[in-house]
């Protein structure tokens, strides 16, 4: 059955590691009905070239232990395979050649690692075994010869990575686990009567069936620590300079459109997009239920990586 989601790893503004390809922008604010108790984690390694955001599912102090147990085990778990690789040196970086390796099984590899140790350790410091996470997860290795770079990613539950080129309209990478998505697979509605749905503004944009199909889109059919091992989804694209990539949970994409935070991002300076889409976030989820059938409170995180041109 869907699960209906209501600390972050690092949460500063922003900062830029020297070597890194990428400008980043990171911002993650709790739930304002919860302001002590922040149940998205973010992870950045700028370094290994790792990140992630992480949302706590189920609205209390479970949540907020998920999301950081999977948080610190794919960490731990993404610098011991990379110790490894790199000849057991202490010092790792970002990974040069993306014929070398298997990225998308070492993703799913940190994300089973991931899910383990909630369901074990996450599951022993909540003393219930009712918690879970949803995760996206985004690594990147150098193409040789060329200032591109391929981004390899995976994701379970409904945190979301969208890539922007220059000149073209935002891209959602990801496909949510919930309802809407069955809907597609089950050939109830098509994807674009479903990306209508999910982009919606107005009750009277909507059918009554389509509205309750909007109120129920949030549930979410699978997560980290769940009844059942995950489903992880995994796929790889280039990223070219001047290209920016966003990694947000639902907290940021319920609340704004698509078109709402292309805009943003595209027009926000590159140290400060992920401050701006908690914001305006923020801001939509305070309006009344008169005015957006968007409006919803919850944390909100979002990593915003742009690459250097």
């Amino acid at each position: 059955m869907p699960q209906h989601k209501t600390r972050p790893y690092m949460h500063s503004s922003s900062y830029s590691y020297q070597h890194s390809p990428f400008i980043i922008s990171r911002r993650s604010a709790a739930n304002e009905r919860h302001p002590t108790r922040n149940e998205d984690n973010i992870l950045i390694d700028e370094v290994s070239g790792l990140f992630a955001v992480f949302d706590g599912v189920g609205g209390s102090a479970a949540a907020e232990i998920a999301s950081q147990t999977a948080a610190n085990a794919t960490i731990n778990a993404w610098k011991r395979i990379l110790t490894k690789e790199q000849n057991k040196r202490k010092i790792y970086n970002w990974l040069e050649d993306c014929q070398e390796r298997d990225l998308c099984q070492i993703l799913e590899s940190l994300i089973l690692e991931s899910d383990e140790q909630v369901r074990t350790n996450g599951a022993d410091r909540a003393g219930t075994d009712d918690l879970a996470t949803t995760v996206a997860l985004a690594a990147f290795c150098r193409q040789p010869q060329t200032r591109d770079y391929t981004m390899v990613h995976a994701h379970v539950g409904d945190s979301r990575i969208y890539l922007l080129h220059a000149e073209e309209n935002i891209k959602r990478l990801t496909s949510d686990d919930g309802l809407l998505t069955k809907l597609v697979e089950n050939q109830i509605v098509d994807e674009h009567h479903a990306l209508r749905i999910d982009q919606a503004m107005r009750a009277d944009q909507l059918s009554d069936i389509e509205y309750s199909y909007f109120r129920l889109r949030g549930g979410i059919t699978q997560a980290l620590g769940g009844p059942l091992p995950p489903t992880i989804h995994t796929a790889q694209t280039t990223v070219h300079p001047g290209d920016r990539i966003l990694l947000c949970t639902d907290g940021i994409h319920d609340n704004l459109t698509d078109e709402e935070i292309e805009n943003i991002i595209r027009t926000s300076p590159r140290t400060a997009a992920a401050r701006i889409l908690v914001e305006h976030a923020r801001q939509r989820s305070h309006e009344d239920r008169s005015q957006t059938i968007r409006s919803k409170p919850d944390d909100m995180s979002a990593i915003v990586m742009t690459c250097r041109i």
